[in-house]
């Protein structure tokens, strides 16, 4: 980020082949200050703030709907659709942001007035994470939807088409560039490798909870005769998100909420009141003193990473600079923070990796027959991988590779040849 470039060629992996595009430079910069600032103390507690951030949001969705009851339940079952996605990556401000939008939206619905800023927080959600589009989406199907119940004329629906038109426009002016519109295609071809990118199963809990919001909106639609066009789109555009990838089935809960919020209101029976001066001080204080909590807990919960061969550190330090290391892919983001001056053969950016590689870098892995054509390919002397790994096993002593390391699980070996 300090070269002022957002497309590039990657500088830190030794093997990736496809051009970098920082489409989601934003939370990253404000990630790295924190680790600056405060270590990976600050990165968890900045994980608590954005979650905070979404349940806010999606709370306040609901509770312009809904009573304070109805809006807590759906925030829960909310909560539990979005449990497989709450890590600190930039997706979190996909999550806060659509919440904010389908409320927007559904507001102008209602009222039917145009509102513009959308426009400005679409270049922000689109300096953010690469599912930016999700919130013209959003605009176009609730526009639709207008139309078609006759709340707005087409002439009308043409002026409020303008808002997703203008957002659009608005990505294409980000630091990126234009080529921030094909950034998203860069997983085309490698899908398959990607776990969050796969269908998830309808027993996951995720998926449930996401079905459980849909179920007050379908008892909903049912009973009343005149069909509203905007919930019958956004809910079908959520199942969509729901039954398509794992990494959107939280996505799509949140479109759900404020639609399954108003529907549970209406099937009590009762008038919406809006939060009083009690209520806001309460969510206030709550809010503050969470954050408070997570500033306490973050440094102890920070203190060793998740990931990666922690104990291995010094060994690592002492290889020289540009050293190509054979790893495992879940510890390629590891490296490239705590060791720089290295350089992994594989990371969980695997959209700028060609097939061939991934299939070479599986195979090396699970020691297929001619796994030993992986180093000679990616030129790696050294490699630090998980002991149990299947191709630790062949590669150390009596095979060619030397153990110079081993700690908490990991073992570091050196090439003999």
């Amino acid at each position: 980020m300090s070269t002022g470039q957002f497309v590039l060629d990657d500088p830190f992996g030794a093997a990736t082949e496809k051009t970098w595009i920082l489409n989601q430079w934003l939370p990253e910069v404000l990630m790295h200050r924190a680790y600056a600032a405060y270590g990976l103390a600050g990165v968890a507690w900045l994980l608590c703030l954005g979650s905070l951030i979404i349940g806010m949001s999606v709370l306040a969705a609901c509770r312009r709907r809904a009573s304070p009851l109805a809006s807590a339940l759906v925030l829960a079952v909310t909560f539990v659709a979005l449990s497989g996605s709450l890590s600190p990556r930039p997706q979190l401000v996909t999550f806060a942001l659509t919440a904010v939008t389908t409320s927007a939206w559904l507001l102008t619905r209602d009222d039917g007035r145009v509102r513009w800023w959308l426009v400005p927080v679409t270049w922000l959600w689109a300096c953010s994470h690469g599912m930016w589009f999700v919130g013209p989406v959003v605009g176009v199907v609730v526009i639709v939807g207008m139309v078609a119940e006759r709340r707005a004329p087409i002439r009308e629906g043409v002026r409020l088409g303008l808002v997703p038109v203008l957002s659009v426009a608005a990505a294409a002016v980000t630091p990126v560039g234009p080529r921030l519109f094909t950034s998203p295609f860069q997983v085309e071809g490698v899908t398959a490798f990607i776990t969050e990118w796969q269908r998830p199963s309808l027993t996951d809990p995720p998926v449930l909870a996401a079905l459980a919001l849909m179920v007050p909106v379908a008892v909903q639609l049912i009973r009343h005769r005149r069909r509203g066009w905007t919930t019958v789109l956004l809910g079908l555009l959520a199942l969509g998100l729901v039954s398509t990838w794992s990494r959107t089935v939280g996505l799509g809960a949140v479109i759900l909420a404020p639609l399954a919020a108003t529907a549970i209101q209406d099937l009590v029976h009762e008038p919406v009141v809006g939060p009083g001066r009690l209520e806001r001080a309460g969510l206030t204080l709550s809010a503050i003193g969470s954050l408070v909590v997570a500033a306490l807990l973050s440094p102890t919960v920070a203190a060793v990473p998740a990931i990666g061969p922690n104990g291995l550190d010094e060994a690592l330090d002492r290889l020289p600079a540009g050293t190509v290391v054979c790893n495992d892919q879940a510890d390629g983001g590891w490296l490239m923070l705590q060791h720089p001056g290295l350089r992994p053969t594989m990371d969980t950016r695997v959209e700028l990796y060609s097939v061939e590689h991934i299939l070479a870098y599986l195979g090396f892995i699970a020691a297929d027959d001619g796994w030993q054509s992986y180093p000679a390919r990616v030129g790696c002397s050294y490699a630090v991988l998980p002991v149990d790994v299947a191709v630790v096993h062949v590669m150390r002593p009596p095979g060619s590779w030397i153990d110079v390391g081993h700690s908490g699980g990991y073992v570091l070996l050196r090439s003999s040849r």
